[in-house]
């Protein structure tokens, strides 16, 4: 509580700052009334408070990470945690959305263009610059999983093998919630957090991903206790053949990262998607309205969600500059 008190407060204020000093007025509503517009004027904007509160939760989500990395979580440790941070997001929320006073550049790209070319080259099982000494095969799935679907993090993670729809159109992945998964051994279960949709990949990904499941997930004994298609590889501690975990895709960015020379993770993938989704979008001619409509379910957002204005309004801006642009380009000609 005394760190939020303290992020309420602008740069330079102290407690000694706001310490009422005027001990000539006696009166003391007088004397309150002074105080609390002191505090008042000393106190940030709500978009600058919620910005310091949620730098405090990711700090403390990394914290935690961090330090429970090699262990499991005690369930109750686990929950006070998970409650702490719940709370902190609630207020967070409260606080009304961060960044209304910021303007973004329209046409710069959360991944640019030579680094994203450099991952995709990066990732393939045969280049000479695969930071993987092995898992190459798995490694290439997940990234282009979540390149080319969209999906997140967790929904990554809990994908089975009955979710590869090997069969039609062979390009579909059944994304929905599972709730507490009993077959999953997980300590951190992963879950899908939006609503249930079909995922489209290309067939040639899911041709590879068959080959993952048939040929190599297939080798380790543990991965035919259960469904999940994605395994640990490594067994020094203990976990080969099991469900791969959060922390160890987590492990896997880290070193892409490292590699790129760019802070790349699993959900600015999802946000390139969305870039490429605008861009196939507008090749082809497809109406604002209808774009809307098939990003809300590619992305898993429901009828009401906001999420896809912040999509809209980057193509509305770029939308505005072409016009402006081609305007100014008319009145130029006519001078």
């Amino acid at each position: 509580m005394q760190f939020y008190d303290k992020c309420c407060l602008s740069k330079g204020s102290t407690d000694e700052a706001l310490k009422f000093k005027f001990i000539a007025i006696t009166d003391k509503s007088l004397r309150n009334i002074v105080v609390a517009n002191q505090k008042g004027m000393a106190k940030v904007a709500n978009e600058t408070l919620q910005g310091r509160i949620r730098r405090l939760r990711l700090f403390l989500l990394w914290l935690f990470d961090k330090f429970h990395e090699e262990q499991d979580v005690d369930n109750k440790t686990s929950k006070k945690f998970k409650k702490l941070i719940s709370k902190i997001k609630l207020d967070e929320d409260a606080l009304g959305k961060n960044g209304s006073q910021q303007v973004g550049d329209p046409e710069k790209s959360v991944i640019p263009d030579d680094v994203f070319v450099k991952l995709l080259e990066m990732v393939m099982p045969s280049s000479p610059n695969n930071p993987f000494k092995r898992s190459r095969v798995r490694n290439y799935l997940i990234v282009n999983l979540l390149i080319q679907g969209g999906i997140r993090r967790g929904a990554l993670a809990k994908l089975k093998i009955s979710d590869f729809l090997f069969y039609g159109t062979y390009d579909q992945l059944a994304i929905y919630r599972s709730g507490n998964d009993p077959t999953d051994p997980r300590a951190e279960k992963p879950d899908q957090k939006t609503k249930a949709h079909l995922a489209t990949v290309n067939p040639d990904l899911l041709e590879k991903a068959k080959f993952y499941i048939d040929h190599i997930r297939a080798v380790f004994p543990r991965a035919q206790f259960h469904d999940f298609v994605f395994v640990s590889e490594n067994d020094s501690k203990g976990t080969v053949g099991q469900p791969l975990s959060l922390k160890a895709i987590n492990a896997l960015f880290q070193k892409l990262s490292k590699a790129l020379g760019f802070h790349l993770h699993p959900h600015v993938l999802r946000h390139k998607w969305n870039e490429i989704f605008d861009e196939k979008g507008e090749l082809s001619g497809t109406s604002p309205d209808l774009l809307k409509d098939a990003r809300r379910y590619a992305m898993g957002w429901s009828h009401n969600s906001k999420m896809d204005e912040i999509y809209n309004e980057k193509r509305l801006a770029l939308k505005a500059r072409e016009i402006s642009r081609a305007h100014q380009l008319r009145v130029d000609q006519q001078k």
